[in-house]
């Protein structure tokens, strides 16, 4: 077979790069070793379009917010996208201080962010406990997951977007050190370009580029409560270090954590971590013991060292791009880099730098056998302590 384009992975940025290749008039093939779209981490997350408390992508994040105003219109579907703000609150004193530091960078980058006192954010958030102050965003929001990634596919197909599920791929296929396509398990197939969005499973293709780009598979839960007779909670509600909890547009309350490490792609439910995920919010929010939890789900997500994604070419292997390794925050994000992703294929330059993305910035580094920044997994450094295992046991008293 032969195609333009070969899309790895129907994920929520696999889809949008092949919607806005074909707006351009490119038909690509979508290859899916899943049965559906956004059955992974694109359609397993609380569905955050947030910008404050990033890093580099700061930037990519409040560029994307400004394409998600539009979506539903260019999309033709409801994506329960609504600007609920983003309360983050600190429960010590080093929190405010990174706070502050973020403020600051925010400020520069046009953010519009607020520091807010310990009364100020339980003003927002009724019964809270325990917080010492809080940062405010008020342009960030929330969007329904299991209904963006789909919406970006059946706007593609009407396109002619060509999309095979359940059809993993299992090489590249390369002529010297350019690549010319993939392999599955069935067949052959030929490409001029291939977009690696894999996902947690993109580093091997990577890899047989000669591009090693780290990302380790994490996972993440969530908690979904009954609806509740008012709206107690009205923005997405973090607490920095442990998780957070954003309302829904039917009354319900998402409550979800960072991931742990998972090695073994799992996507088993740890009642454990939930236990301890249920005694922490009710420890902040006594309100929350009488709300029962009616759903609950795991899903597997990405890490890389320092937290940042790969996106753009691979140098060293002509024809293979790739966008994947968002660490748990590629929701916001994905549209736009989708939306970049054609853009590199039809030959444009992004109008906002990469240069922290690139997929090449380790490479030296680890042939040369230097240390790598730290791969953190924000629920394994919970219950090492960093969140007060003492507050656990306090709050369990």
């Amino acid at each position: 077979m032969k195609t333009d384009v070969v899309i790895i992975g129907a994920g929520i940025v696999g889809c949008a790069t092949a919607y806005f290749l074909a707006k351009n008039g490119i038909r690509s093939l979508v290859l899916e070793k899943d049965p559906g779209a956004g059955l992974q981490a694109s359609g397993r997350n609380a569905g955050g379009v947030r910008q404050h408390g990033r890093k580099a992508i700061l930037p990519l994040a409040m560029a994307s917010v400004r394409l998600w105003g539009t979506l539903a219109e260019e999309l033709q579907c409801d994506l329960e996208y609504i600007r609920t703000g983003n309360l983050n609150v600190a429960v010590d004193g080093p929190t405010v201080e990174a706070f502050e530091r973020e403020a600051a960078w925010e400020h520069q980058h046009g953010l519009e962010v607020s520091l807010l006192t310990a009364a100020e954010c339980q003003a927002m958030v009724p019964g809270l406990s325990k917080v010492v102050a809080g940062k405010f965003c008020p342009s960030d929001g929330v969007a329904n997951p299991m209904l963006v990634t789909p919406a970006f596919a059946r706007a593609g197909r009407k396109l002619g977007v060509n999309f095979q599920f359940n059809t993993p791929v299992t090489g590249l296929l390369k002529q010297g050190s350019t690549i010319r396509g993939v392999k599955t398990e069935a067949e052959e197939v030929e490409a001029p370009v291939v977009i690696n969005t894999a996902g947690p499973w993109a580093a091997q293709f990577n890899a047989q580029a000669g591009c090693p780009t780290p990302i380790y598979p994490g996972r993440s839960q969530i908690l979904i409560t009954e609806r509740l007779p008012r709206q107690y909670i009205r923005s997405w509600f973090s607490i920095r270090g442990f998780g957070y909890i954003r309302p829904t547009v039917s009354g319900n309350l998402v409550m979800g954590t960072g991931g742990a490490r998972n090695d073994g792609y799992s996507q088993h439910f740890d009642y454990r971590a939930a236990q301890k995920q249920a005694d922490y919010w009710c420890g902040v929010l006594p309100w929350l013991r009488d709300i029962s939890i009616v759903r609950a789900f795991s899903g597997i997500t990405e890490y890389t060292p320092g937290a940042e994604p790969y996106i753009g070419a691979v140098n060293a292997a002509p024809g293979l791009f790739v966008a994947a390794g968002f660490s748990g925050e590629g929701f916001c994000p994905a549209p736009l880099v989708g939306k970049i992703m054609a853009d590199f294929i039809l030959g444009k330059e992004p109008q906002i730098s990469l240069a922290d993305f690139r997929p090449d910035r380790f490479v030296t580094r680890i042939n040369a056998g230097q240390p790598l920044p730290a791969v953190v997994y924000p629920l394994d450094k919970m219950f090492s302590g960093s969140l007060a295992e003492a507050d656990l046991q306090e709050f369990e008293a």
